[in-house]
């Protein structure tokens, strides 16, 4: 018997979105900074969702302040939903949108599921910044392409 893997649909948040961006967040959760934070990269334009099978199931915050980059600054994907491919779709959708251009994401050393997400996504780290959470380096990553500015 074969079994369909649900089909993972990435589109522009909405501001409709809010309450359940909030919910699947786990930092949101325990800090409501991070609800502000939501509203205001919704607010932005910055921001694209992930659906499966009709549910909000993660999202994706990609800006142009690194250094005149682009830059993924969240992807975050709700907990009982990590291992669905819903990162990978949020991270695919990312790579096509980029065309060529040069992206880059961080994520911190302790985070090695995300280190893993991005290796497999294609992505290569290209620096360590030091400071920014304490005994935790942020690791700097850049979605490996052909082209060379």
């Amino acid at each position: 018997m074969n079994v369909r893997a649900p089909a993972v649909r990435i589109r522009a948040a909405v501001c409709t979105d809010l309450p359940a961006l909030i919910s699947l967040d786990s930092v949101a959760a325990d800090d409501p900074r991070r609800a502000v934070q939501i509203g205001q990269w919704l607010a932005d334009g910055h921001m694209h969702v992930a659906e499966l099978d009709d549910t909000l199931a993660g999202y994706r915050v990609q800006h142009r302040h690194f250094f005149g980059e682009a830059f993924i600054e969240m992807l975050m994907v709700a907990s009982p939903l990590r291992g669905h491919g819903v990162g990978s779709a949020l991270l695919l959708h990312a790579t096509s949108c980029s065309a060529g251009a040069r992206l880059f994401t961080s994520t911190n050393q302790s985070n090695a599921n995300m280190q893993r997400l991005l290796a497999a996504a294609g992505f290569q780290q290209c620096g360590i910044v030091h400071g920014l959470d304490e005994g935790d380096p942020e690791l700097i990553y850049r979605f490996a392409t052909d082209d060379v500015r």
